[in-house]
């Protein structure tokens, strides 16, 4: 199903009260949005704490429109600098745009929240400053109103703050745009290290199931990585590079063509690439090993090893095949074809 995201702004203000010599004055200044810019910091860190670090979603209180229901996923309060002034800010997360019955319901059900639920407690907070005790007012009785922009994401994907259970400096990645036909907005992929793991161009590359991309490596230009696949060290998987099974690239190895798949290793300097004549690439699965260079129709299984150093680049049409210590060369049509990667 795919995603839209909106922003909902609406005004905030908010009450100080002045720090003095030994407790706080009993009367308080009022702020509007403009002033609110001073302690924005502040109120960021109390809403992100208020809302388990913007983990909570108020559609869990909504019991209304059942087309509401139907269509949005979740709606999340925040605060945003928005036209020169802090504003309350609801991320509205939906299937498509709620037309105008749609968003009046919506308003209406977050204006109750914030005025005497969601926005109702986080009033109550108190919120140190510098100079005293701010309280923040989502909801006002006067020229209260909400402005609804939709966002169009500068990026493919981001870095959720689900961790790999067995490594916490992984994170899954989840799409903020389509990426191909099977990931569209909202689809979790796999683990990433940082952004500097997954290209943030619009170009088909992605991280599928439980693969990981971390430390300098990095999967770009349409490439792919699926099943448990793991690529670190500052390898460079690219173009029409597939990496899945329990393969391993690592150190500096570069895969720009060809399927490495089941428990291949591909390490040190390594290089997997199509044959500049034929266009044909290779593929490298069962326990084989790669140091050195492999292009062209090649297929290596079982416990087939190239050295570092060596050469092999195949010109011709046929498959050239090495099983362990055996070496045959085969018409394409003898071949199997290499298994479908696991997305």
């Amino acid at each position: 199903m795919s995603e839209r995201i909106f922003k909902m702004y609406s005004p905030l203000t908010g009450e100080l009260y002045q720090a003095g010599e030994y407790e706080y004055e009993d009367s308080a200044d009022e702020y509007n949005g403009e002033e609110l810019l001073l302690y924005a910091e502040e109120i960021e860190k109390a809403v992100k704490t208020y809302t388990e670090n913007g983990a909570e979603n108020l559609m869990k209180y909504f019991d209304g429109s059942d087309f509401i229901k139907q269509h949005v996923r979740s709606l999340v309060p925040s605060v945003e600098v928005w036209n020169g002034r802090l504003c309350g800010c609801t991320t509205v997360r939906a299937d498509e745009d709620l037309s105008e019955p749609g968003w009046d319901k919506l308003m209406d059900y977050l204006s109750g929240q914030y005025s005497d639920g969601w926005g109702e407690g986080f009033e109550q907070r108190e919120i140190e400053t510098e100079d005293g005790l701010l309280y923040v007012h989502f909801w006002q009785d006067h020229d209260f109103d909400f402005t609804v922009e939709e966002v169009t994401p500068s990026k493919k994907y981001e870095i959720t703050d689900i961790a790999h259970p067995k490594d916490p400096s992984l994170h899954r990645i989840r799409a903020l745009q389509r990426v191909s036909e099977t990931v569209g907005p909202g689809t979790l992929g796999g683990y990433v290290q940082s952004e500097e793991n997954l290209s943030q161009e619009n170009d088909g590359a992605w991280i599928y199931g439980e693969a990981i991309c971390c430390e300098s490596a990095i999967v770009t230009t349409g490439a792919f990585l699926t099943g448990q696949a793991r690529v670190s060290g500052s390898a460079l998987i690219s173009n029409e590079a597939e990496i899945g099974g329990q393969a391993r690239v690592r150190d500096r190895a570069v895969v720009s063509g060809g399927t490495v798949q089941e428990g291949a290793v591909v390490c040190g300097d390594a290089v997997i690439r199509k044959n500049q004549i034929t266009g044909a690439v290779p593929l490298v699965e069962g326990h084989a090993t790669v140091m050195g260079v492999v292009a062209g129709a090649v297929y290596l299984g079982a416990d087939a090893f190239i050295l570092p150093g060596n050469t092999v680049d195949n010109p011709t049409n046929s498959v050239l095949a090495i099983n362990g210590t055996h070496v045959r060369l085969y018409s394409i049509e003898q071949v199997k074809p290499p298994k479908a990667p696991e997305r």
